[in-house]
């Protein structure tokens, strides 16, 4: 019986050192101290990160909606100026309008004789005749 005993306490002696094994090779897997303080660094860092994307985002929709305020103020003074360019433009036109007739009744006012016949320049020589010179 004293053998069977020391067979059996040497098989659980074997399962006890196989388990401590793996136990051994179970912790060596486990991250230690320095990785958990290494963690703690990573998850900080990942936060500050987080806010500064946050401030990012939000000074993105800020200039995004000032772009968009700009852009309806550009069209805006776009369409005045055009407004305005179309009144100069047809208020010019009045006025062109009003001198044309004060000169036309003028005219009418002072009628001049036209000529019928030929026009002559300068000396009283035809333009359109040849004159031949005798020597």
């Amino acid at each position: 019986m004293g053998l069977f005993i020391s067979a059996r306490a040497y098989a659980l002696h074997q399962e006890k050192e196989k388990l401590y094994v793996e136990l051994k090779l179970i912790l060596a897997r486990l991250p230690g101290p320095e990785a958990a303080e290494q963690l703690q660094i990573y998850r900080h860092t990942l936060r500050e990160k987080t806010k500064q994307l946050k401030v990012l985002s939000s000074e993105l929709n800020m200039y995004e909606s000032q772009s968009q305020e700009y852009k309806y103020e550009i069209e805006k003074l776009t369409n005045e100026l055009l407004d305005l360019k179309k009144k100069y433009l047809t208020q010019k036109r009045k006025e062109h309008i009003q001198k044309n007739k004060d000169r036309i009744s003028m005219d009418n006012t002072f009628p001049m004789a036209k000529p019928t016949g030929p026009r002559f320049t300068g000396g009283g020589f035809p333009l359109n005749k040849s004159s031949k010179v005798k020597s």
